[in-house]
């Protein structure tokens, strides 16, 4: 017998027990996995464990690839959009800080530049799968800041693929070759070309053209075949296979049969999910916990504290309230799956040590215990601030997030984004274009003429850095040409957060390119290149000279891009910004709303919540009046607050008491009339019989004619007659 059969025997039955027993205790079943393979694996001597552990870590991978299919599929350029700038800077923020928090806590604990760098990637990115069991569990998953937190791990997912696709490139150039990475690069940018092309155009038009052909059959076949293919192409072009998978799932995820693939493909990515998982698990050598425990500690209390701080930190700066950017940064207090696939592949690459592995897995395990827990401070924790923090710092924090609700600002917000982004395009592009011409081109030249002492390399950094001046105040002091930005800024009810992600965004960009300067001439410490890069900005910021350079640059290379316009104002309620939101809601076949209207729901329950929008089969019907019919299956668009909406939905779940429900027998009989028969003399009306007799008259032979005919009310019923008769079988029997 193959190992592999008896190890797949013996890693499913263990997986089966662990999980039921986790499901009885309200876990997420990714920790019974995670368990089962603890148990099932070589380090656990008292118990059967598998025989060809290499086999099932293949297996594992094949179940990386369903799992990042099966993400790509949720996943499409329209949910992207809908997530808005919100979520970007939120995520941004987040994992910027997290990453740099990683890293400084790999550092503080001797290890490797290389090994803290992957540890900064496992910490940046939070659990899909356990997030969503979480507010299932509490009952939550309807508030607006689940909402914000579901939009936050969308772009999540897109950071993770990047740190996939990039990590190892640092790693195995063992330094920060800008050769390679911006080779690398290269590839993934034609990569998301190809994705776009193909998600937006080819593949969707494609099956369109062969929708009839489509079975169930083939669409999975097709589709996992197309998967497969995709990660081929990226594994042939250096690319991490998991790009691959996740770009195929969000291609197909553009077709019209995208939900059909889901049903078909969950079950094949909940087996090899479960493989995958498991062979996690089966990495995890208790006596490295033990070991290892101060680091585990350490790693988890930086990821309950710095992660949720951070996202909230985050969700600030995109301009939410101080009580949902709290209610959903403490969501995102764990790490999960992602980190597996991440700390797998430096594993893979040979560039970290192998106690890391069952260290990551351990602190998933106590994060994704106390997130339940963690969830519920976060309410107390928001009133704990609120209620002690000094008014002026009360008054800062609600001026830095607002949800910034009022319209009349829109036309200005959207003129300076374009600015902003504009302008951070040149600033970019300038700074670099002089970094590559002096280290380059003319730095070469120099030493070739003076050799490469000491001095040359000063002179040349202070050459590289005049150059760089002029554009360094631009970026930083320029925020645009017709004063948007400080209107916006002076609006009361415009959130602030906003403006100062934008803001900060632009002094970490010239912190980069400082660091990438000087690193290129001198070798510093973290301490000294940011004290260089703090000196040269303030520099920068209080030079009168530099800003006159500035001025004659700006004015041959810039012209003005902005045009005048406006909106009338529109103010949503201060009371209602932190509740109000759109939610989804599916009317089932016995609900109490399925056969009213609009307005009798209104009546009679009176939740507050309005319906928008109806979603029935391919037609969609914007703003419905109040006499609208609500049919059974439709999908109902609602506004309101989160009361609001919990009612509305208690509402469509409540059902009406079906009427007693026959499991009686329905046949047809055949039965000779005799002449005592009640039947004779009737006349052959089908409701006349049905109500006399509770059985359905199909048709009648008469004696003498022995032909089939089908009664009528001008039909009489006769002795010898044989009646055709449908109904419930006891029923007919009693009849007969």
């Amino acid at each position: 017998m193959n190992a592999l059969l008896s190890d797949l025997a013996l890693i499913l039955m263990v997986a089966g027990v662990v999980t039921i027993l986790f499901k009885k205790l309200k876990q997420p079943v990714v920790l019974g996995y995670i368990v089962a393979g603890v148990f099932a694996g070589p380090h656990i001597s008292f118990l059967p464990t598998v025989a060809e552990v290499e086999s099932v870590d293949f297996w594992g991978k094949i179940g990386v690839i369903f799992l990042l299919f099966g993400l790509g599929l949720e996943f499409n350029f329209k949910k992207l959009k809908k997530v808005g700038g919100s979520g970007f800077i939120t995520v941004f923020t987040e994992v910027v800080m997290m990453f740099c928090m990683g890293f400084f806590v790999g550092r503080m604990l001797n290890w490797d530049w290389v090994t803290s760098m992957f540890l900064g990637g496992m910490l940046s990115i939070s659990s899909t799968s356990i997030i969503i069991k979480a507010f299932d569990d509490m009952g939550v998953k309807n508030k607006k800041f689940t909402q914000m937190v579901f939009g936050a791990l969308v772009v999540e997912d897109m950071v993770a693929i990047l740190i996939l696709v990039l990590l190892p490139a640092l790693a195995l150039s063992k330094g920060f070759d800008g050769i390679e990475l911006a080779d690398n690069i290269t590839h993934l940018a034609l990569f998301l070309l190809l994705w776009f092309t193909g998600g937006i155009y080819f593949i969707p038009s494609i099956f369109r053209k062969i929708r009839t052909y489509l079975t169930g059959e083939t669409l999975i076949v097709v589709s996992l075949g197309l998967c497969f293919m995709m990660v081929v192409i990226t594994i042939k072009a250096g690319i991490s296979e998991a790009l691959g998978a996740f770009v195929m799932g969000s291609i197909l995820s553009g077709t019209m049969h995208s939900e059909k693939i889901v049903k078909l493909t969950k079950p094949i990515k909940d087996f090899f999910g479960a493989i995958f998982f498991v062979s996690v698990g089966m990495m995890v050598d208790p006596s490295a916990i033990v070991n290892y425990w101060q680091q585990i500690l350490i790693i988890s209390a930086v990821i309950i504290t710095a992660k949720p701080l951070a996202a909230t930190l985050g969700l600030l700066f995109s301009g939410q309230t101080l009580k949902n950017a709290i209610l959903s940064g403490i969501c995102l207090c764990q790490i999960g799956e992602f980190s597996f696939i991440i700390v797998q592949l430096g594993l893979d690459n040979k560039v970290l040590p192998e106690h890391l592995y069952p260290v990551i897995v351990t602190v998933s395990i106590i994060t994704t215990f106390i997130t339940p827990y963690w969830i519920k401070l976060g309410e107390p924790l928001y009133n704990l601030i609120y209620n002690n923090v000094k008014p002026q710092w009360r008054t800062v924090i609600e001026r830095l997030g607002t949800g910034r609700k009022t319209l009349d600002k829109e036309g200005e917000w959207n003129k300076l984004l374009k600015s902003y982004a504009m302008r951070l395009f040149i600033y970019i592009g300038w700074l670099l274009f002089v970094n590559l011409l002096f280290t380059q081109m003319i730095y070469p030249v120099i030493v070739n003429f003076f050799g490469e002492f000491r001095h040359v390399r000063v002179i040349s950094f202070l050459i590289n850095l005049m150059a760089m001046l002029p554009f360094l105040w631009g970026l930083l002091k320029r925020k645009d040409s017709d004063g948007a930005f400080d209107r916006i800024w002076q609006d009361q009810k415009f959130a602030r957060g906003p403006l100062l992600f934008m803001m900060i965004l632009k002094y970490l960009i010239a912190i980069i390119a400082i660091s990438i300067t000087s690193s290129f001439y001198f070798s510093l410490g973290y301490g000294a290149a940011l004290t260089l890069c703090a000196m040269i900005i303030s520099v920068v910021l209080v030079s009168k000279k530099i800003k006159e350079y500035y001025a004659r640059i700006e004015n041959r290379f810039l012209t003005n891009l902005n045009s005048e316009g406006g909106r009338r104002s529109l103010i949503l309620p201060r009371e209602l910004a932190d509740e109000i939101h759109i939610e989804k809601v599916e009317v089932e076949p016995n609900s109490f709303m399925a056969g009213k209207t609009i307005s009798q729901i209104h009546r009679s329950k009176q939740t507050g919540a309005l319906v928008i929008q109806m979603v029935r089969g391919l037609e969609t019907i914007d703003l419905p009046v109040n006499s609208e019919v609500i049919f059974p299956m439709d999908i109902l668009i609602i506004l309101g607050t989160d009361r609001q909406i919990m009612e509305f939905k208690e509402a469509a779940e409540e059902t009406v008491q079906p009427r007693e429900w026959s499991r009686a027998e329905m046949e047809l009989f055949q039965i000779t009339l005799g002449d005592t028969s009640p039947m004779v003399g009737e006349n052959g009306n089908i409701t006349n019989i049905r109500e006399k007799f509770g059985v359905l008259l199909v048709g009648l032979e008469g004696e003498e004619s022995n032909t089939f005919i089908r009664t009528t009310s001008a039909t009489t019923i006769q002795a010898g007659d044989t009646v055709w008769v449908v109904g419930e079988k006891n029923k007919v029997k009693e009849l007969s």
